[in-house]
């Protein structure tokens, strides 16, 4: 999608987006705005205009209200370097099974990507 997007916006053709990745504000009701979400859009020589989404069914909303608030954890968790705050991210995870499994999965992780990550604390 990033031809037609750089099109749009360098040379003003007016493109329309299947799918862009952008905060909601409002483009999917019952969704923070802060979270990212995808969502057709409409791109002119300006800027991205993100299509308003009819309201999802409950249960797929939670699901993306969940998956944001695993997101946001994340980044706070990499910010504030805290361990703890990234297992909490982890256990919200719908596949992750126990607790002993997700500081073991973080443990690994840690180990394995000290090169690229934060030195973090329990």
């Amino acid at each position: 999608m990033a031809v037609p997007i750089i099109e749009a916006l360098a040379c003003g053709i007016k493109h329309e987006l299947y799918a862009v990745n952008v905060p909601n504000k409002g483009s999917i009701p019952g969704i923070d705005d802060d979270v990212v979400v995808e969502v057709p859009a409409i791109a002119d020589g300006k800027e991205i205009f993100p299509q308003k989404m009819e309201r999802l069914p409950q249960a797929i909303t939670v699901m993306i209200r969940v998956q944001g608030s695993i997101q946001k954890l994340v980044v706070e968790a990499y910010v504030e370097k805290s361990l703890r705050k990234l297992l909490q991210a982890i256990l919200l995870e719908p596949t992750v099974n126990s607790y002993r499994n997700a500081v073991a999965l973080i443990n690994e992780m840690c180990k394995l990507q000290k090169d690229v990550l934060p030195h973090m604390e329990w």
